[in-house]
């Protein structure tokens, strides 16, 4: 007969550990402080998180927090590039609510009603969201962790919103936001806006979120990419990810098309770079003035902060754009569709910015119409009213 699962101090391992189902499990390394210490009670807070895992596994009387868990454990086992930390954030405030019930007792109803008070997404997180909490449910009934899906199949999904010619910022806007990141910095020499020089003198706390996206704009990369880049992704004067990493983030398409992601520097860029690799030789190599790693919270933050610049606010009210419709992804559009614009091929475009060709047609193709009609008539032949050539194109 097994043994019945138990807290125990095991002396060889300094910590707090017990067996299930014939696995070993560490709860929580520390010393021997029962019944009241830190270690123990932290323990006891790990043993009942297991002990859950396995109460009515195989049935749908499992748990929804149980279910989660276990997918959570899935995607961090198997390196699903950086949706972890995404599944953590958009599930977590479901599991709040319906953690508690059993699969069984979840309904489309109740699942419809979450959705709708997450009044801080915009269409494309909540079909995100919903994409991956189904995903764990369909996934959950394929392992066995239980027998029927309650939700796939019954929920209408959110139709994503499709960048389109709105996501292009002009050059003299990205001018003007740079811009605003730098006024109060004080450089050693003139720079073009755009290009920020590398030794200055401290200037105000825009400038680390100027230089991040200045990056951006250089590079056409994901903000996510560059947030958590990490000194080993420097190499050979470019950003390195390696699709099958065995540390560090892996990059959003790396399972599906198994190659490398590798971001291009200019020379300013390198040294840049490089400034942050030698700065913050650990942990996320750009950082904010407080020496903390950009996340989506704090990139948040500041981007709304650049918006209510006094320079930035006029020149959105002097040309009639709404402050809410940019977003720092739009950076990344604006560079792939400048690519285009001035002739770059769209295959090499893909491999530059690490997508795919479709989606590049899909999303990013919005070319500058005016710079089109130019090669339309340098291309196109000039001709008389009965259509005979007077002026072949050059």
């Amino acid at each position: 007969m097994a043994r019945k699962p138990s807290v125990r101090y095991w002396d060889s391992r300094k910590a707090y550990c017990c067996e299930i189902a014939g696995d070993q499990h560490i709860l929580a390394k520390g010393p021997d402080d029962a019944p009241t210490g830190a270690t123990y009670l932290e323990a006891l807070g790990r043993f009942r998180k297991l002990l859950s895992l396995e109460k009515d596994k195989g049935t749908d009387d499992y748990l929804v927090s149980s279910l989660f868990n276990q997918y959570r454990i899935h995607l961090h086992d198997t390196r699903k590039s950086g949706v972890p930390g995404v599944f953590d954030i958009m599930a977590r405030g479901f599991v709040g609510e319906h953690g508690t019930k059993m699969v069984r007792e979840l309904k489309p109803y109740d699942f419809d009603a979450w959705l709708k008070r997450q009044t801080q997404w915009n269409p494309t997180s909540k079909a995100h969201a919903v994409s991956l909490i189904l995903g764990a449910i369909s996934w959950a009934k394929r392992k066995d962790y239980i027998k029927t899906d309650p939700l796939t199949g019954r929920i209408e999904r959110p139709v994503p919103l499709m960048r389109g010619r709105e996501a292009r910022m002009t050059d003299g806007l990205m001018d003007v936001l740079l811009g605003a990141c730098f006024e109060k910095a004080a450089y050693h020499r003139k720079e073009r806006t755009d290009r920020p020089a590398i030794h200055h003198r401290k200037g105000g706390h825009c400038e680390p979120f100027g230089r991040f996206i200045w990056l951006l704009r250089l590079t056409g990369s994901r903000p996510i990419e560059l947030r958590m880049a990490e000194a080993h992704n420097f190499q050979s004067g470019r950003l390195l990810f390696r699709w099958n990493a065995t540390r560090g983030y892996i990059h959003k398409t790396a399972t599906k098309t198994q190659r490398d992601r590798v971001i291009f520097l200019t020379p300013e860029a390198q040294a840049y770079v490089a400034e942050c690799v030698r700065k913050y030789p650990e942990g996320p190599i750009f950082r904010t003035h407080r020496k903390m790693p950009w996340v989506q919270p704090n990139c948040t933050e500041s981007w709304k902060r650049l918006m209510r610049r006094p320079t930035v606010a006029d020149f959105l009210k002097e040309q009639g754009i709404d402050p809410d419709s940019l977003k720092m992804y739009n950076f990344r559009h604006s560079a792939i569709s400048a690519f285009l614009d001035n002739g770059g091929d769209i295959y090499v475009a893909s491999q530059l910015f690490g997508t795919s060709v479709k989606m590049i047609e899909k999303r990013y193709g919005h070319p500058n119409l005016g710079r089109l009609e130019e090669q339309f008539m340098k291309f196109m032949p000039r001709c008389d009213d009965a259509g005979q050539v007077i002026a072949a194109s050059k």
